[in-house]
């Protein structure tokens, strides 16, 4: 297994995610914990090999969303299907699509079928969401492209002056997906709403650490984000942050996956164009740290207790 750095943001991690071992794939999440942004390429366009790779990180949030089988076709909700004692055929392991595509009647094979998906993160408020967003190319995928931007590199080539303004400050937020993704489907926006019956005001902690102690930003700023005690840092940050020097665009085949912190990087939808997304296809699967943190702290419980690190 080789890691090779990529230009702006994140590394690419060159193996094949079909032949992994156990120690394989905990190198992996050490590697992700590490650098926040990890890509495959030139992988097999298989499922269960895709799963087994985000099951290993963490649990599955997403479970009750995943309904489609590869192919499109519907297979509804069902039990929690562990990849590695999955027996059935790939193609129906359960997925969950991004996309335009519709099926004979009409009816949508996937979320975020249309309009676009500027900046964003899977926060939006309660630490306890899936931090760690996989997405796997699919269907029509290819040449097509998802953006990156990694605050971890933002913050370490800030000016020291910026940085000390970022220091102790608190994000208001207020939840506002018609800002990031404009003409999104109406019923999918009034879900992610929770249908005008939960209040998506919160607040966050700017400056954040992550678990190697690398220091990035929390910055939905597209959430009607609100910096009180410093007007005018969100526009000194906008400006800093999305430098393409920050910025990994991915472009897609058939099997690559791309798998980003929720924290500490957001991502965007690059083509917007309602043809594309009507054919497009991407996996998505989100999961908690739970795996990975299990095995991040047991690695260092045999280290003397006045040595211990604190996270």
């Amino acid at each position: 297994m080789k890691v090779v750095p990529l230009v702006n943001a994140g590394v690419l991690i060159d193996c094949d995610i079909s032949k992994l071992t156990e120690q394989d794939y905990q190198d992996i999440n050490e590697i992700y914990l590490d650098k926040l942004l990890i890509t495959f390429v030139n992988q097999p366009f298989e499922s269960v090999p895709f799963a087994k790779l985000c099951h290993k990180m963490g649990s599955f949030a997403n479970w009750e969303q995943m309904l489609w089988r590869q192919d499109g076709s519907s297979i509804g909700k069902q039990e929690y299907k562990d990849p590695f004692t999955f027996e059935g055929d790939d193609n129906d392991y359960p997925l969950q699509r991004v996309t335009g595509e519709k099926t004979d009647k009409g009816l949508a094979t996937g979320i975020f079928g249309n309009g676009e998906l500027d900046w964003h993160s899977n926060m939006n408020g309660e630490m306890d969401r899936a931090r760690g967003v996989a997405l796997q190319g699919a269907w029509h995928s290819e040449n097509t492209h998802t953006a990156f931007m990694d605050t971890v590199k933002a913050y370490a080539d800030m000016p020291d002056e910026l940085k000390e303004r970022c220091e102790g400050v608190i994000g208001h937020y207020e939840y506002a997906p018609e800002n990031w993704a404009k003409g999104v489907p109406t019923p999918q926006l009034q879900m992610m709403k929770g249908f005008g019956l939960v209040d998506h005001k919160y607040t966050m902690p700017l400056v954040h650490e992550g678990f190697n102690g690398q220091k990035g930003l929390y910055f939905h700023y597209h959430n009607n984000c609100q910096f009180k005690e410093d007007r005018e840092l969100k526009k000194l940050l906008m400006e800093h942050c999305f430098q393409h020097k920050y910025i990994y665009e991915h472009e897609w085949h058939p099997g690559d996956i791309v798998i980003s912190d929720q924290v500490l990087t957001l991502h965007k939808r690059v083509e917007w164009n309602p043809e594309i997304i009507a054919k497009r296809v991407l996996h998505r699967v989100t999961f908690h740290y739970d795996n990975m943190i299990d095995n991040y702290f047991e690695k260092y419980t045999k280290v003397k207790e006045t040595d211990k690190l604190e996270y």
